[in-house]
Formats: structure tokens, sequence, C-alpha cells
């Protein structure tokens, strides 16, 4: 079927190519043609709205949007075809190396893309392979979105080490999810913390199907209760958990904690993957992996990004960050060498899977109703909470937290609004956002 998808690129003129990419496997062998072919793909999210594809195909000028079966009139510039929507003119041009790109994004803000060489995919699917013993006879479902790197980085480790994956739409909270994974004796599963989250509170365990030998984690931090809990449950079946800690600007996984580390350090991200380097930077510009020194985690190998794309004109660039990534995320080592992660540079939610702005959060809180200033901060990428002046009452809260939710395309769980009657402010006058923090966690931890 592969085959197929390469005769039907023969139909499509040079270029960038996007796919929304839902988990079917005409999609799937869509993505590997691309591969084989060299076409630079950009996998996009399935529900992604009208105005944002055609803004995405005006900034990116791609030879096409790949998606056979489309009825919608194509956008100024583009034409009706078999295929999907076709360029009328030459598309941007784009760099030889240059194989996939991804969004950064997630549900909010104008889609920044990751851009990937294809020595990165094969290097970060070859590592995961080699940190979580991948073999022949492993079997994995589609558990994650496509066009996320968690979810596409099961496929590519899978596919690289020669192992089965199952191929399924429907919702992991659902039963027809699991009625396949035991049709077909998955032996692992990946999922998100929110995930496992709501699957404990569905009474799941992994012992109700016995053909799971592995339990896969990243994304946000996850509870260590819970943690110890999978782990139990998995070990009683003679399987495994393992921790991870990844950036789609390194493809996907850039640490792996052992399972067999983890009861010791539940709080861990783990190691870096074969191939790879982690260390942290301080404020002086030295870098260092002693342990119990704070800085921001640095990752290097050959799984890092070729760079960012936010116009046609940059998917001609070549390689600028050399193999070096520096993630944002604050960290140390202990004395083993495992790394910890402790928060962020910068003011970015990891919740559900996606990477949100907190400041398009609050802009999202105004036009749900919030009457005076709000601000958001992240509860230890659990959740949201919106701080809101004005003294608003617990159903008008409730309100503007669903409908910040929704626009954020995420579960209603998720975003947490509160009243305050008014937002600290620094010397300079900017919001205090170390102190909201503080009071959201003492305000929870108190319920």
């Amino acid at each position: 079927m592969v085959r197929v998808m390469e005769h039907e690129l023969h139909a499509i003129p040079a270029g960038l190519l996007l796919m929304p990419a839902a988990w079917t496997i005409s999609n799937v062998c869509r993505y590997l043609a691309a591969l084989r072919q060299g076409r630079p793909i950009a996998l996009l999210d399935p529900q992604i709205e009208s105005d944002t594809l055609v803004e995405l195909m005006a900034r990116f000028e791609p030879a096409a949007l790949w998606q056979p079966g489309l009825e919608r009139p194509a956008p100024a510039g583009y034409r009706n075809a078999g295929s999907g929507w076709l360029r009328q003119t030459q598309a941007a041009p784009v760099h030889p190396d240059l194989t996939l790109l991804l969004t950064t994004s997630g549900s909010t803000g104008a889609a920044r893309m990751v851009r990937l060489s294809r020595v990165a995919v094969l290097a970060n699917a070859d590592a995961i392979v080699q940190a979580l013993h991948i073999t022949s006879a492993d079997i994995a479902p589609t558990s994650l979105p496509f066009h996320l790197g968690y979810g596409l980085s099961v496929l590519n480790s899978h596919l690289a080490a020669g192992a089965t994956l199952v191929v399924t739409a429907h919702p992991v909270i659902g039963p027809d999810f699991w009625a396949a994974v035991d049709t077909y004796r998955a032996t692992s599963f990946a999922a998100v913390s929110h995930t496992y989250e709501l699957l404990t509170r569905l009474r799941w365990t992994p012992l109700a199907h016995p053909s799971l030998r592995t339990l896969t984690q990243s994304g946000s931090r996850m509870r260590a209760e819970l943690i110890t809990r999978l782990a139990r449950d998995i070990g009683l079946a003679g399987g495994r958990l393992h921790l991870m800690y990844g950036q789609t600007e390194a493809t996907a996984r850039m640490a792996v904690l052992p399972a067999q580390r983890v009861f010791e350090k539940p709080g861990s991200v783990g190691l870096a993957v074969p191939g790879g380097r982690l260390s942290v930077r301080l404020d002086s510009g030295d870098e260092t992996c002693q342990h119990d020194v704070y800085g921001e985690v640095i990752y290097r190998g050959p799984s890092v990004m070729m760079g960012y794309a936010d116009s046609a004109a940059d998917l001609a660039r070549g390689d600028d960050q050399r193999g070096e990534l520096h993630t944002g995320d604050i960290g140390h080592f202990d004395q083993d060498g495992y790394l910890y992660l402790e928060g962020r540079l910068k003011r970015m939610a990891k919740l559900f899977g996606l990477r949100i702005n907190l400041d398009a959060v609050e802009r999202l809180a105004s036009e749900a109703g919030a009457q005076g200033s709000s601000a958001a901060v992240s509860l230890n990428d659990e959740a949201i909470v919106l701080w809101c002046e004005g003294g608003a009452e617990a159903g008008q809260l409730d309100s503007i937290a669903r409908r910040v939710a929704q626009q954020l395309h995420i579960n209603h769980r998720g975003v947490l609004a509160r009243s305050i009657d008014k937002l600290p402010l620094l010397r300079n006058g900017k919001i205090d956002y170390r102190s909201l923090s503080r009071a959201a966690a003492d305000t929870e931890a108190s319920r």
C-alpha cells in the first residue's frame, strides 16, 4: 500500500506536503511513502479548523494539502484534485535535508513548526528502540495523536524494530480501544499523565489485559503515588514502566528512566537516550553535570531539530541548531547522574501532552467573559489556574473555565478559575506570577 501512496506522490509537484494526520492505515502509508521518496511532510491535527489550515497554507506555501476526497473548495492559489489541494504555482523551496515538520503549539497560537531531518527522525527511533528494548515481537496500539511527537515516536520506533503497530482511532478511555488491545494482544501502551489519571478513575489496571508488558509515560509530571501504582501493577505481570522526557525539538524522546529505578527515583526522568547527552547551563553560561546544581537543561544529539519554521522562507534554511537544544526547562542531576525537572524558564504549560501558552490563556479568559484582569499559572502541569479579578461568583467562574478549556480543546478539568480581589504586582508593575503559583498550590492543597 505504501507503493500505491508513492504513486499518488508522483502527481504532486515538488515542495512541502501538508497532511491532516488522523490514525488510518492510508495516512500511515502516506507518511511512509513521503519518507521513502524524500518528500518533506508536515503532520497536522486532523481536527484543524479551516481558517487555521488556510492560514498555514498561505504562510508556508506548500505544494499540496495531501488529503484525497477533500470536497471543500481549495483556497486561493490552489485547485481541487484527486489527492487534495494542489498548488497552481511553484511551491516554496525546501532544504534537501528537511524531512518532517511538526507543530510545537498544540491548540493555541499560530503554529510554529519544528524542522526535522531524516537523520534526526531515524536516530531518535533507533535510540528509543534501544532505551525501551523494543523487539520485533512487540505490538503497540496507536494510543496518542499521530501529529504529535510522542505518538509519532511510537510508530517510528516500532517500525524501526520490525515490530507491529495496531492502528486504531478509538479513544483510550473507551471499550473499543481495549478490545483492540486484547484482540491483537498488544504488548505495550503509551500515554501521557492525564490519560493514566483518567484511566485510574475508571479503575483501569494493566492486569486486566494479560498481553501488556510495557507502559510508557511522557509529557507533564505524574504523581508519585500513581507512578508507584502503575509500576507495581505492571510488575505483577512481569512487565515494566518507563518514565520519559522529550520535546518535539529533539524529535521525541531525550531521556528515559530505566524501569528498575522507578521505585527508587519516581521523580526523575532518567538518563539521556543512547546517542544523546544532557547537561545544565548556569546563568554564567557554564555547563555542568554535577549533582544538585540547578540550571537550564541542555540536550545534544543527532535527533535535535534543524530549527524552527515560521514562514515559507524558513523551509530552505539549513541546520541552525548544530545538534544543540536549549530546552527551556530547569533541572538538576542527582549523585547518580539522573535528571530531575523543576519547572520552565518561559510561561508555557504542558497539559495533556500539549504545550499551551499561558499568555494566550489570559486572552481567552477575557473572551470567555472575565470582567477584570486575569492571570494564568500552571499547577504542576496538572491544570491551569486562572485568577480573575472582580469578585466573580462561582457559577461565572465555572463558565469561564469551561469556555477557556473548550477553546483550548482540552478536558474541562484542565482549567480552574479562581476569584481574586486584586492581582499581585511586582515593583516594575508586572504581575507577580510566582506569588500566584504559590497561591494556586496552597488553594488546591487545602481543598
